[in-house]
This record gives C-alpha cells, sequence and structure tokens, in this order.
C-alpha cells in the first residue's frame, strides 16, 4: 500500500482530481453567481434543478477522468495536455459568456473552438493508436457540436433574422 502511494500513478490521480476539483468549483462559483443563469435556474420552465447540477458534477469528473488518461499516455513530443487545458478553457469562456454575459456570439466562437481543440487531440491519438483513448475523447466532441448547435440557434434568436 505505501508503494502505491508514492508512485507516479497515485501521484497523476491526486494531481488530476486536484485540478478538475479546483476549475470545477471555481467555474461553479462563477457561473452560479451570473445573473443569467439565476433568471434561467429560477425560471418556471427550467428543467429539474437536481439534474443541471448532478449532470455538470458529472461533467468535470469526466474531464478528470480524460485529464489523468491523457496525462498517462503523454509524452515528450505530444501535446495532448496543453490541447486539453485550452480545450477546458474554452469551455469554461462558454459557459461565462453564456450564463454570466449573455454574449451568444462570444459563447458561439468559443464552442467552436473547443470543437476545435477536441478533434485535433482525437487526430494526434488516432496517429499515436491510442483509440480507447480517442473514442473517450470522441463523447467530448459529441457534446461540443451539441454546444456548438445551440449557441448559434441562441445567436439567431438574439441577434438574427428571427427576432421580432
Amino acid at each position: 500500500m505505501a508503494k502505491f502511494l508514492k508512485s507516479k500513478t497515485f501521484k497523476r490521480i491526486v494531481i488530476s482530481l486536484f485540478i478538475t476539483t479546483l476549475v470545477c468549483l471555481t467555474l461553479s462559483f462563477i457561473i452560479y453567481n451570473g445573473q443569467y443563469f439565476q433568471n434561467w435556474l429560477n425560471s418556471v420552465y427550467s428543467p429539474y434543478k437536481q439534474i443541471t447540477v448532478i449532470g455538470w458534477f458529472l461533467l468535470f469528473a469526466y474531464y478528470g477522468v480524460c485529464l489523468f488518461c491523457l496525462w498517462q499516455s503523454n509524452k515528450k513530443d505530444s501535446n495532448y495536455l496543453f490541447l486539453f487545458g485550452v480545450q477546458v478553457f474554452t469551455f469554461a469562456v462558454y459557459e461565462i459568456a453564456l450564463y454570466c454575459f449573455s454574449a451568444y456570439t462570444l459563447a458561439a466562437v468559443s464552442s467552436i473552438l473547443s470543437v476545435i481543440f477536441s478533434i485535433w487531440i482525437i487526430i494526434l491519438l488516432f496517429k499515436n493508436r491510442q483509440y480507447a483513448l480517442m473514442s473517450l475523447l470522441a463523447v467530448m466532441v459529441l457534446l461540443y457540436f451539441y454546444l456548438v448547435f445551440r449557441g448559434i440557434i441562441y445567436c439567431s434568436l438574439e441577434y438574427g433574422v428571427w427576432k421580432a
């Protein structure tokens, strides 16, 4: 047991858990205090609040697993962790832009950047024949495609031809 606690794997698990928890709590605090998130959360038409909260923390648990797996497979010549960090940062910009400022154009642009960086990571993983990790990150690409679609719809509703 003492050998496992001193191993690199255990240290990576702890650091991955610490990083994702810190990012999750910071982003949660910023977004929860956002004016537009409060309006959405307290709206009559909002979905079940428990599902939103559970889904939020499950998303960051998924990010933690992806971070740990990318860190395990990271080599000196690959830049998986940097691309993953940029991709998480663009997701954070998306969430802050949407729920704190209601800036739909910025949210759409940042979600498109999230898709680009996620696909870039998947291409690098495919070239290095890491198919399991590639399929793990493909789920995030699907989520980001949904966010792009939703962001473009919100942007067109706010600024586009659908506005009456």
